[in-house]
């Protein structure tokens, strides 16, 4: 990364910059935030539609909740629709700090953490979170009756979304140390349980206080981590094959300037050949008078 050395100035200059970003990430945010309360109810309706089972009625206990769901329906769209935004203007101010060579490689990795997180979120909730749903509902009978909170659903909705979309950064979170070197496979391997037991842990973390919820977010991050050996172990061979290239290259241009600088010995034949013509010019003129 380039280094500024400029002093306060520039500190103040970076400063107003980053305000500049957050300023208008607000602003993108509000502008969202419009039409995403417009269409929260829409949303809230679509939401239910395609995680619960079908019958399942939701009941609200206080009589302002559905107004303060809706908001924070509303709120969370606004955010997710101004994310391309957020992150476009958060390049900008990064950019201008970074060699081409790291804007490509952050410009990948920014690109394979936001696939990793939609498909995350896409999981978790068109698959796990219905079948949470269906096995939760599974234990009614005709004297136990599920009566299930709006607030409830939507928390766990929520919470295991998040869980989802950060579970599937690990591979990003891993491969990065990998590839600069910092982290190597045989770490991992044998760190292996520890690796599994902060993931559960996690899971427990961000989700309900329900062991199926966490089985279906820590056993996807198990898998998930077993992958990302496979391309962990690419990404070590390929950082280990660029630097034996970066070394040879190194080694040739050194082996060129040795070759290209004249030696001493030659140094000084070309100093005796020059002195001796001079000399010799010097006579001439002499020999003439």
């Amino acid at each position: 990364m380039k280094r500024n050395n400029s002093g306060e100035g520039s500190l103040l200059e970076h400063l107003e910059a980053l305000r500049g970003t957050l300023w208008r990430s607000v602003f993108a945010v509000a502008v969202m935030l419009v039409p995403a309360l417009y269409f929260s109810q829409d949303l809230l309706t679509w939401i239910v539609r395609y995680t619960c089972p079908a019958g399942l009625k939701l009941h609200y206990f206080s009589p302002f909740e559905p107004l303060f769901i809706q908001l924070n329906i509303g709120l969370a769209a606004a955010i997710v629709a101004a994310a391309p935004f957020i992150l476009h203007q958060l390049a900008l101010f990064i950019a201008p700090g970074l060699y081409p060579h790291e804007k490509r490689t952050l410009g990948a990795f920014c690109f394979f953490a936001l696939l990793l997180s939609l498909c995350g979120i896409a999981l978790g909730f068109f698959f796990v979170i219905p079948q949470v749903m269906t096995f939760s509902l599974s234990f009614a009978t005709e004297e136990l009756q599920p009566v299930i909170g709006l607030g409830n659903f939507l928390q766990l909705v929520i919470w295991m979304l998040v869980g989802f979309a950060l579970v599937f950064e690990l591979p990003i979170a891993l491969l990065v140390p990998v590839r600069l070197g910092v982290l190597s496979t045989q770490t991992l391997k044998k760190w292996r349980f520890l690796f599994v037991c902060g993931i559960f842990f996690i899971a427990a973390l961000l989700t309900p206080p329900d062991v199926v919820s966490q089985l279906a977010l820590g056993i996807p991050g198990w898998l998930l981590f077993e992958v990302t050996l496979l391309f962990a172990r690419a990404a070590e061979k390929k950082a280990a094959a660029s630097q034996e290239e970066e070394e040879e290259t190194d080694w040739d241009m050194e082996t060129d300037d040795m070759r290209s600088a004249p030696s001493a010995v030659e140094e000084k034949a070309v100093v005796k050949t020059t002195e001796r013509s001079r000399l010799a010019s010097k006579n001439r003129k002499i020999r003439k008078l």
